[in-house]
Protein backbone atom coordinates (compact mmCIF):
# COMPACT_ATOMS: atom_id res chain seq x y z
CA UNK A 1 0.00 0.00 0.00
CA UNK A 2 2.73 2.47 0.95
CA UNK A 3 4.67 1.73 -2.25
CA UNK A 4 1.62 2.32 -4.45
CA UNK A 5 0.85 5.58 -2.60
CA UNK A 6 4.43 6.80 -3.13
CA UNK A 7 4.29 5.82 -6.81
CA UNK A 8 0.97 7.61 -7.28
CA UNK A 9 2.08 10.72 -5.39
CA UNK A 10 5.25 10.89 -7.46
CA UNK A 11 3.24 10.65 -10.70
CA UNK A 12 0.89 13.39 -9.47
CA UNK A 13 3.81 15.72 -8.67
CA UNK A 14 5.30 15.00 -12.10
CA UNK A 15 2.02 15.93 -13.77
CA UNK A 16 1.73 19.18 -11.79
CA UNK A 17 5.18 20.20 -13.09
CA UNK A 18 4.27 19.26 -16.67
CA UNK A 19 1.10 21.33 -16.46
CA UNK A 20 3.07 24.27 -15.01
CA UNK A 21 5.50 24.10 -17.96
CA UNK A 22 2.48 24.27 -20.27
CA UNK A 23 1.34 27.50 -18.61
CA UNK A 24 -1.21 26.13 -16.15
CA UNK A 25 -1.50 27.10 -12.51
CA UNK A 26 -1.70 23.66 -10.93
CA UNK A 27 -1.88 22.17 -7.46
CA UNK A 28 -1.95 18.65 -6.11
CA UNK A 29 -4.44 17.70 -3.41
CA UNK A 30 -2.51 15.25 -1.21
CA UNK A 31 -4.62 12.36 0.05
CA UNK A 32 -7.52 13.51 -2.10
CA UNK A 33 -10.75 11.72 -1.35
CA UNK A 34 -9.74 11.07 2.26
CA UNK A 35 -10.73 14.44 3.69
CA UNK A 36 -14.48 13.97 3.46
CA UNK A 37 -14.86 16.47 0.62
CA UNK A 38 -15.02 15.96 -3.13
CA UNK A 39 -11.41 16.52 -4.14
CA UNK A 40 -9.61 15.44 -7.31
CA UNK A 41 -5.90 14.65 -7.35
CA UNK A 42 -5.00 17.78 -9.34
CA UNK A 43 -6.72 21.11 -9.97
CA UNK A 44 -5.31 23.21 -12.83
CA UNK A 45 -6.36 26.50 -14.42
CA UNK A 46 -5.31 28.39 -17.54
CA UNK A 47 -6.98 31.17 -19.51
CA UNK A 48 -10.25 30.85 -17.59
CA UNK A 49 -10.44 27.05 -18.00
CA UNK A 50 -10.56 24.90 -14.89
CA UNK A 51 -9.40 21.29 -15.10
CA UNK A 52 -9.80 18.59 -12.47
CA UNK A 53 -7.78 15.42 -12.91
CA UNK A 54 -7.93 12.05 -11.20
CA UNK A 55 -4.50 10.45 -11.73
CA UNK A 56 -3.71 6.77 -12.15
CA UNK A 57 -0.33 5.14 -12.66
CA UNK A 58 -0.80 1.48 -13.49
CA UNK A 59 0.71 -1.17 -15.71
CA UNK A 60 -2.49 -3.19 -16.19
CA UNK A 61 -6.23 -2.64 -16.58
CA UNK A 62 -8.18 -1.18 -13.67
CA UNK A 63 -11.54 0.22 -12.67
CA UNK A 64 -12.11 3.63 -11.13
CA UNK A 65 -14.68 3.38 -8.34
CA UNK A 66 -17.96 5.16 -9.07
CA UNK A 67 -17.41 7.20 -5.90
CA UNK A 68 -14.29 8.79 -7.43
CA UNK A 69 -16.16 9.47 -10.67
CA UNK A 70 -18.98 11.08 -8.69
CA UNK A 71 -16.43 13.40 -7.07
CA UNK A 72 -15.23 14.51 -10.51
CA UNK A 73 -18.83 15.06 -11.57
CA UNK A 74 -19.38 17.25 -8.52
CA UNK A 75 -16.59 19.55 -9.75
CA UNK A 76 -18.03 19.68 -13.27
CA UNK A 77 -21.44 20.69 -11.92
CA UNK A 78 -20.48 23.05 -9.08
CA UNK A 79 -17.34 24.66 -10.53
CA UNK A 80 -17.95 24.15 -14.26
CA UNK A 81 -14.62 22.32 -14.38
CA UNK A 82 -13.55 20.01 -17.19
CA UNK A 83 -12.82 16.57 -15.73
CA UNK A 84 -10.23 14.06 -16.92
CA UNK A 85 -8.66 10.84 -15.78
CA UNK A 86 -4.92 11.10 -16.33
CA UNK A 87 -3.21 7.76 -16.95
CA UNK A 88 0.55 7.48 -16.71
CA UNK A 89 1.52 4.62 -18.97
CA UNK A 90 4.78 2.89 -18.17
CA UNK A 91 7.47 4.09 -20.61
CA UNK A 92 4.92 5.96 -22.75
CA UNK A 93 3.98 8.97 -20.66
CA UNK A 94 0.59 10.51 -19.94
CA UNK A 95 -2.72 10.02 -21.73
CA UNK A 96 -5.97 11.68 -20.70
CA UNK A 97 -9.48 10.32 -20.81
CA UNK A 98 -12.56 12.49 -20.76
CA UNK A 99 -14.68 11.96 -17.66
CA UNK A 100 -17.74 11.27 -19.83
CA UNK A 101 -15.94 8.49 -21.73
CA UNK A 102 -14.78 6.81 -18.52
CA UNK A 103 -18.26 7.07 -17.01
CA UNK A 104 -19.83 5.59 -20.17
CA UNK A 105 -17.42 2.64 -19.82
CA UNK A 106 -18.45 2.08 -16.16
CA UNK A 107 -15.04 3.23 -14.93
CA UNK A 108 -13.20 0.38 -16.66
CA UNK A 109 -9.88 1.38 -18.16
CA UNK A 110 -7.57 -0.88 -20.11
CA UNK A 111 -4.91 -0.57 -22.81
CA UNK A 112 -7.42 -0.80 -25.67
CA UNK A 113 -9.69 1.85 -24.11
CA UNK A 114 -6.72 4.20 -23.60
CA UNK A 115 -5.55 3.59 -27.18
CA UNK A 116 -9.01 4.43 -28.54
CA UNK A 117 -10.01 7.31 -26.26
CA UNK A 118 -6.76 8.64 -24.79
CA UNK A 119 -5.63 12.13 -25.74
CA UNK A 120 -2.22 13.76 -25.26
CA UNK A 121 -1.72 16.47 -22.67
CA UNK A 122 -1.38 19.16 -25.33
CA UNK A 123 -4.97 18.47 -26.43
CA UNK A 124 -6.59 18.99 -23.04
Amino acid sequence: MVRSYVKGASAERELVHILARLGYMAIRAPRSGRIGLDSPDIVAAKDGRLLVIECKSRMSAFTIPMEQLAQLESWTVKAKAIAYVGCKIHRKGWKFLKYEDVLANSGRIGKKFIAEKGIPIEAI
